[in-house]
């Protein structure tokens, strides 16, 4: 069992890197869940295959993770919003892609929320969706730089996906589902690997329109991006 790690290039220093494992698609039946100790809740067993397989690498990462960052989990359970059940006093985020998966767990009080996010790199047809779904005219031109620098294809990826790593990070906070216009692209630091953002509507008391937001990117190999976000109270 080989972890690899992620940085989370936009915060350095604050958080720790993310946690990766790659894992066989195929390994998705019951005696894999038994062999790790990780209980394979009703909806994923009804799941293909496939998805057992991630759910289980990611539950793999994430308690990997929590042991890094000082307590002992035998498993994590699922909360209302899709979301993992983290230890009381501890935050951290699941993710997973193709033969990927990925995560990142730390005390609460180092920040109030965190999420991170793999995507595959969208085709010509899935970026044409993506940026009529989730990405305004402005933000389409903020990302020119970013697609100068990696093809549009994965500057749009990139965007899509840092919305999904802040809507990751800030769920708990908000306590209800809210679509990718909450958030607005406002730049992007090619060099230093960071989106800067802002916050489109009123989320929470703490997440108020104007409030301003770093996410970290990165293209992996394979075709396959990672974005992150974290933010503090």
């Amino acid at each position: 069992m080989v972890f690899e790690r992620i940085s989370l290039a936009a915060h350095p220093g604050r958080l720790p890197d993310a946690i990766a494992l790659r894992f066989n698609p195929a390994h998705g039946d019951a005696s894999y869940f038994e062999r790790f100790g990780v209980v394979c809740p009703p909806s994923v067993a009804r799941a293909v295959p496939k998805r057992k397989a991630e759910y289980l690498a990611g539950r793999r990462v994430a308690i990997h993770s929590l042991h890094e960052a000082g307590i002992d989990v035998a498993d994590l359970g699922t909360g209302s919003l899709r979301a993992p059940l983290w230890p009381d006093g501890y935050t951290g985020s699941i993710t997973h892609s193709h033969d990927m998966a990925a995560a990142v767990a730390l005390r609460k009080g180092e920040v109030s929320g965190v999420g991170i996010d793999l995507e595959p790199v969208a085709s010509t047809d899935a970026m044409v969706a993506i940026m009529q779904v989730a990405l305004s005219p402005s933000e389409q031109l903020a990302l020119n730089p970013l697609a100068l620098h990696v093809g549009e294809p994965a500057a749009v990826t990139i965007a899509f996906s840092a919305k999904e790593s802040f809507y990751k990070a800030t769920a708990a906070g908000v306590g209800r589902f809210f679509d990718f216009a909450a958030l607005r692209i406002i730049s992007v630091s090619v060099d230093r690997g960071f989106i800067e953002a802002k916050v489109a509507e009123a989320l929470a008391p703490d997440l108020m329109p104007g409030r301003e937001f770093l996410l970290g990117f990165s293209v992996l190999g394979g075709g396959v991006v990672f974005t992150s976000c974290a933010w503090c109270r």
